[in-house]
C-alpha cells in the first residue's frame, strides 16, 4: 500500500494561534490597516490605500496616527521573494495610471516562446503554444525587484513597513478580528530569549489584510476561528526554483510538459517546467508539481536537478553559475477552493491566502495585485460611508468585486482543470 504524507500531518492546530489582545500598554501599536505580508498583494493594498487617503484627509484622520503597517517577516522587502515572473501588467497600470511600462522594474515584454513535451531524459516534441501558455504582452520581472519598487511607493505614501518581523497570532475579540501579536525577536536557536531580545508585541488595528501567501499562519487561523470553508478543499504544489547567471542570452520563454514526470494515472504526478529570460545574462528555472502525487519517495528538488540534463536546458545553463536557490507552495485548487468569505469582521484574504491562482497559466501575480487593489478599495468605501469598517459586513463589498470581477470570472474559467488531471496526463 502507498504511503501519503498528507496522512501525517504537523502537530500543528489553528486555534492555537488565535488570542484575545492582552499586551500592556506600551506593547500595543495602534493601527488603522495591519497589512500582513510584503509581497506583491499586500504592498499594492498598502500603495493603493496611500493614494486614496491621500486625497481624502476625512478618512485618513478615522485611521489614527498609523494608518497603514505592513508585517514582513524577512528581513528586508523581497528577500523571501525568489521567483522569476511573466505578468499581466495591467493591474499595475491601473495602480500607476501615470507611469509608462517602461517605467516599471521589468525586463521588457515577452516576444518569443515556446512548449515541449519531454519525452525522456534526450528526447523531446515541440507543440504548438496552447493558448494558456500565451504570453505575448506579458512583461518578465523578479517578484524580489517588484516587491522591494513596490514597498518604497508605499512607504513614499505614508505606509510604514515593519521587516523582520513575524505575525505569530491572530487577535480576535468580540467576534471581530482586531489584529496581530507578533513573535518575539531575539531568540536562540532553541527558542530561548537572548540578553536583549525584544518582546512580543500587539499591533491592534481596524482592519487586517491577510497577504502571508498560500497556508500562512494567520490565514489558517482566521479560517478556523470564524468557520470558513469552500466548496472543495484547497490542494497545493510545490514550486523549486533557481536563479543562473549564463554565458548566453536567452531570447525567449520556456514551457516544458512530460518528462521528469510520469504521466500514468497511478502516480498522479501533475506539473510541468519554466525557463524564463531575466535579462541578458540570467535565466530562472522551475519545477511545479501538485502535492497529490501517490509515490512517497518523489523529491521535486531531485526531479529538477534531473531536468537540467535534458540537453534543451544543458544548453542553456552551459557554462553558468546557480545564484539562488529555493521553493514555494502555490495553491492550485482554482474557483471551487476558494474561501466562501473573503471578507471577515475586520480582515481580508487577498492575493495566494485566498488561492487566486489560474493553474493552467501558471499565473498569481497579478490577481494578487489587483485582489490588493480591491482590498483597499473597499477599505476606503467603507470608511468614507462613515460605517464601522471592523462590523460585519461592512467589507463585503470586496467578496462581490472579487467574485463578479477579473480574478472570478477568469478563474471560473479553468475552474475544472486541475482535478481533471487527477486521472492522469492524457
Amino acid at each position: 500500500m502507498p504511503t501519503f504524507p498528507s496522512e501525517f500531518p504537523p502537530p500543528y492546530d489553528p486555534a492555537n494561534a488565535v488570542d484575545q489582545p492582552a499586551a500592556p500598554e506600551d506593547l500595543k501599536i495602534p493601527a488603522g490597516v495591519c497589512i500582513v505580508g510584503g509581497g506583491a498583494a499586500g504592498l499594492a493594498c498598502a500603495v493603493k490605500l496611500g493614494q486614496l487617503l491621500a486625497d481624502d484627509p476625512e478618512s485618513l484622520e478615522k485611521l489614527g496616527e498609523v494608518p497603514i503597517v505592513v508585517i514582513e517577516k524577512g528581513k528586508a522587502v523581497g528577500s523571501h521573494s525568489l521567483s522569476g515572473a511573466m505578468v499581466n501588467l495591467q493591474p499595475l497600470r491601473d495602480l500607476f495610471p501615470d507611469l509608462k511600462d517602461e517605467d516599471f522594474p521589468t525586463y521588457g515584454a515577452v516576444d518569443k516562446e515556446s512548449v515541449h513535451f519531454l519525452t525522456s531524459q534526450k528526447r523531446q516534441i515541440k507543440l504548438p503554444t496552447p493558448p494558456e501558455f500565451k504570453n505575448h504582452g506579458n512583461h518578465a520581472l523578479s517578484l524580489a525587484t517588484l516587491n522591494k519598487w513596490l514597498a518604497e511607493q508605499a512607504e513614499a505614501l505614508g505606509a510604514y513597513v515593519l521587516p523582520e518581523t513575524d505575525a505569530q497570532e491572530l487577535l480576535v475579540d468580540d467576534g471581530r478580528v482586531v489584529g496581530i501579536r507578533t513573535g518575539i525577536k531575539g531568540l536562540d536557536k532553541e527558542g530561548v530569549e537572548k540578553p536583549g531580545a525584544a518582546p512580543a508585541t500587539e499591533v491592534l488595528a481596524q482592519v487586517t489584510v491577510l497577504a502571508e501567501g498560500a497556508q500562512g499562519k494567520l490565514r489558517e487561523a482566521a479560517m478556523t476561528a470564524f468557520d470558513v470553508s469552500s466548496p472543495y478543499p484547497q490542494i497545493y504544489a510545490l514550486g523549486v526554483k533557481e536563479l543562473w547567471k549564463v554565458e548566453k542570452p536567452l531570447d525567449r520563454i520556456i514551457h516544458t510538459l512530460g518528462w521528469p514526470l510520469r504521466g500514468a494515472g497511478r502516480y498522479r504526478e501533475f506539473g510541468g517546467s519554466w525557463i524564463y529570460p531575466m535579462g541578458p545574462d540570467q535565466v530562472s528555472i522551475g519545477l511545479v508539481v501538485g502535492l497529490d502525487w501517490a509515490d512517497s519517495s518523489l523529491s521535486v528538488h531531485d526531479l529538477l536537478q534531473e531536468l537540467k540534463l535534458h540537453p534543451l536546458v544543458r544548453n542553456i545553463l552551459e557554462g553558468g553559475e546557480r545564484l539562488e536557490w529555493g521553493a514555494k507552495i502555490i495553491p492550485e485548487g482554482g474557483y471551487y477552493a476558494m474561501p466562501d468569505q473573503l471578507s471577515l469582521p475586520g480582515a481580508l484574504f487577498v492575493g495566494d491566502s485566498a488561492g487566486f491562482v489560474n493553474v493552467p497559466r501558471l499565473k498569481g501575480v497579478h490577481y494578487a495585485i489587483r485582489s490588493g487593489i480591491l482590498a483597499a478599495q473597499a477599505i476606503h468605501a467603507a470608511l468614507r460611508a462613515g460605517h464601522d469598517i471592523t462590523a460585519h459586513g461592512a467589507l463585503a463589498a470586496y467578496d462581490s468585486s472579487v467574485r463578479n470581477g477579473e480574478i472570478g470570472k477568469d478563474l471560473y474559467e479553468v475552474r475544472n482543470m486541475r482535478q481533471q488531471f487527477q486521472k492522469g496526463l492524457v
